[in-house]
C-alpha cells in the first residue's frame, strides 16, 4: 500500500512536469498556430517540410566538402571532433540566450510562480522546452552532416544507431552548464537597481563565462611534442586533440568514431549524474533569481528642460533612434543582434586560442597548408559568401524594422519625413551590424588561411552589396505582414512568422552563389566577384525602385 502511494505521488509529480512542459511549449511556438484553417496548416506543413530539406540539403553539402577534404590527407576522422565541437559551442551559446528567456524574461512567470509548484517542477519544464528547441536545431544543423559522414566512411548500422543516440543525450549537458551559469549571474538581480540594462548584460556575461571555461578546458591537455609528432601520423591525431581539449564532449567523439555503444553508455552515465547535480542545486538557485526579476526596474521618468533639446538632422536623429531601440530593450539586442554577432566571434577567439597552444600547432599549420591553395578561388570565395549569408541570417533588425515599434508604428505616417526615407534609416543597423559580422568573418579567414589584401577587400565588397540586398528584401517582408500587435518584446521575435524568411531568401541566395561560381571554377576569382557584384546590384535596383514607386501602398498595413 505504501508502496502504490509512493507510485500515485511519483506520477502525479511526472504529471505536473508533463503538463506545464507542454503549456509552456504551446506558448514558445504559438507563433505557427496563429492562423488555424485547415488549409493554412497544410501550407505551413509543406513550406516548413521544404525548408527543412533544404537546410539539411546544404549542410550535407558542406559537410561532404570538408570530409572529402579531410580524406585526402587521411584525416576524415578529424570531422566529427569538429562537428560535436561546434554543435556543443552552439548549443551552449543559444542555450544561454533561451535559458534567460525561458527562465527569467518571460511573462509566464508571473501566472506560473505563485501556482503550487514547487521550483524543481518548474525547473525541469522550463528545462524541457529548451531541449526540445535544441532537438528541432539539431534535426536541421547535426543530421546531414552525421550521415554523409557514415556514407562517405562506409560506416555500420551500429554507427547511425550510436550516432542517433548521442545527437539525442548530448545537448543536454550544454544545456545544464549554459543555464547553471545563467542562474549564478541571475541570482545577483534582486540587488540591481537597473534592471533593463541588467537583462542585457547577463546573457552576455554568461557567454564570456562559458567562453572562457571553454578556454580553461583547451589548455588541460598533457600531450608531449614528442607524442604529438607520432600522433599526427595516425588517422584520427586531430581528434585525439580536440576529444582531450574538451573533456565533455570526448565520451560523445569516442561513441561515434568507434560506434561504441559502452562510449555511450559513458557519456549517459555522465549525463546523468550531471542532470541529477544541477536539479539539486538549481533547486536552490532559481526561485532567488526569478523573484528578484519579477521587480520591473523602471526608472523615475527625467523632466526635460530646453537644454536638453537638441537640433540634429533628421536622418541622423531617425538613425540614433533605431540604435537606442536596439541596445536600451535587452530582448531586441538579444535576440535581434547578437547571435549573428556573437557566433563568428566566439570561432575566431577558440582559433586564436587554439594557435596560441602549442599541442595544436603543427595540427593547425597542417590543415592551413590544405585550405591555403583552395580559399582564393571561386569556390573559396563563395564557401566565404555562403559562411556569412548565414550568419546575417540569424540578424533579425530588418525583419522586425517595422514590428518593433508596434502600435506605436503609425507615427510614421504623421512625421514630415517621407515612407521610403524612412526605410533607408531603420535599414542602416543591420547594414552596420551585418558589416561587422562580415568583417569578423573575414578576420577569421584571414587568420587561417593567411589570404592576400586583395581577395579579403573583394569578399568585403561583395558581402556589402549582398548585404545591401538582404536589408532591402527584409524590409519589405515585413512591410508586407507587420507584427504591431505584441504584449511583450520578446512576442515579436519569438512569435513572428517573418523571422523564417532570412533563412529562406540567404540559403536562396547561397544557391545562386555557387551556381554563378561552379561553372567559373577554373577562372579567377574576381571574374567571380565582377559577376556576382553586377547581378545582385541589378537585383538590388529594380526591388528598389519596387519599394520607392510603391511605397504608399506598402505601408497601407500600417496602422
Amino acid at each position: 500500500m505504501e508502496l502504490w502511494k509512493n507510485y500515485s505521488w511519483r506520477l502525479h509529480k511526472m504529471n505536473k512536469i508533463s503538463s506545464l512542459t507542454k503549456v509552456l511549449l504551446k506558448n514558445s511556438f504559438q507563433k505557427y498556430s496563429e492562423n488555424n484553417k485547415k488549409t493554412s496548416q497544410i501550407g505551413k506543413v509543406i513550406l516548413y517540410g521544404i525548408l527543412l530539406v533544404y537546410l539539411m540539403g546544404i549542410f550535407g553539402f558542406l559537410s561532404y566538402g570538408l570530409i572529402t577534404t579531410l580524406q585526402q590527407v587521411h584525416q576524415e576522422a578529424m570531422f566529427i571532433g569538429i562537428f560535436l565541437l561546434g554543435l556543443a559551442l552552439l548549443t551552449i551559446i543559444q542555450s544561454i540566450i533561451s535559458a534567460t528567456n525561458v527562465f527569467y524574461f518571460s511573462k509566464d512567470l508571473d501566472y506560473i510562480l505563485p501556482l503550487p509548484l514547487k521550483p524543481r517542477e518548474i525547473l525541469i519544464s522550463k528545462l524541457n522546452v529548451i531541449l526540445v528547441t535544441e532537438y528541432v536545431m539539431e534535426l536541421i544543423f547535426a543530421v546531414a552532416p552525421i550521415t554523409v559522414y557514415g556514407i562517405l566512411t562506409s560506416a555500420g548500422a551500429m554507427y547511425y544507431i550510436v550516432s542517433l543516440l548521442v545527437l539525442i543525450i548530448f545537448p543536454i549537458i550544454p544545456i545544464l552548464i549554459a543555464t547553471f551559469i545563467i542562474m549564478i549571474i541571475m541570482s545577483f538581480s534582486k540587488g540591481v537597481k537597473n534592471k533593463d540594462r541588467f537583462k542585457l548584460i547577463a546573457p552576455l556575461l554568461g557567454i564570456i563565462l562559458a567562453l572562457v571555461l571553454s578556454f580553461a578546458f583547451s589548455g588541460t591537455s598533457e600531450l608531449s611534442e614528442a607524442d604529438l609528432l607520432k600522433a599526427l601520423t595516425q588517422a584520427n591525431s586531430m581528434v585525439e586533440m580536440v576529444r582531450d581539449s574538451l573533456p565533455i564532449i570526448k565520451p560523445g567523439i569516442n561513441a561515434i568514431v568507434n560506434s561504441s555503444f559502452i562510449e555511450f553508455l559513458k557519456l549517459l552515465g555522465i549525463t546523468a549524474i550531471c542532470y541529477i547535480v544541477f536539479i539539486l542545486i538549481g533547486n536552490k538557485l532559481y526561485f532567488r533569481g526569478a523573484v528578484g526579476n519579477l521587480d520591473s526596474g523602471a526608472k523615475k521618468g527625467k523632466n526635460i528642460t530646453g537644454k536638453d533639446i537638441k537640433i540634429n538632422l533628421v536622418g541622423k536623429s531617425y538613425v540614433a533612434k533605431e540604435f537606442k531601440m536596439l541596445f536600451k530593450n535587452p530582448i531586441f539586442f538579444v535576440q535581434c543582434v547578437l547571435p549573428s554577432v556573437l557566433m563568428p566571434v566566439v570561432f575566431l577567439g577558440i582559433f586564436i586560442v587554439s594557435i596560441n597552444s602549442n599541442n595544436s600547432q603543427e595540427a593547425i599549420s597542417e590543415f592551413q597548408n590544405v585550405l591555403s591553395g583552395f580559399i582564393e578561388t571561386p569556390i573559396g570565395l563563395a564557401a566565404i559568401l555562403a559562411l556569412t549569408e548565414f550568419l546575417t541570417s540569424m540578424l533579425y533588425i530588418a525583419p522586425t524594422a517595422i514590428s518593433r515599434d508596434g502600435q506605436n508604428a503609425i507615427f510614421m505616417k504623421y512625421i514630415p519625413v517621407p515612407y521610403y526615407k524612412q526605410l533607408v534609416y531603420k535599414g542602416i543597423p543591420n547594414v552596420v551590424f551585418g558589416t561587422i559580422t562580415s568583417i569578423i568573418v573575414l578576420v577569421f579567414v584571414y587568420v587561417v588561411a593567411k589570404t592576400s589584401i586583395l581577395f579579403l577587400l573583394t569578399a568585403f565588397v561583395l558581402n556589402l552589396v549582398l548585404l545591401i540586398l538582404q536589408t532591402i528584401l527584409m524590409k519589405l517582408v515585413d512591410l508586407r505582414k507587420p507584427k504591431l500587435e505584441w504584449s511583450t518584446e520578446y512576442a515579436v521575435v519569438k512569435q513572428n512568422m517573418n523571422l523564417l524568411w532570412p533563412f529562406v531568401l540567404n540559403l536562396l541566395e547561397i544557391g545562386i552563389i555557387f551556381i554563378v561560381s561552379i561553372p567559373l571554377s577554373f577562372t579567377n576569382y574576381l571574374i567571380t566577384a565582377v559577376i556576382l557584384a553586377l547581378l545582385h546590384i541589378i537585383i538590388t535596383y529594380f526591388v528598389n525602385r519596387y519599394i520607392y514607386n510603391n511605397q504608399a501602398k506598402l505601408f497601407d498595413k500600417v496602422s
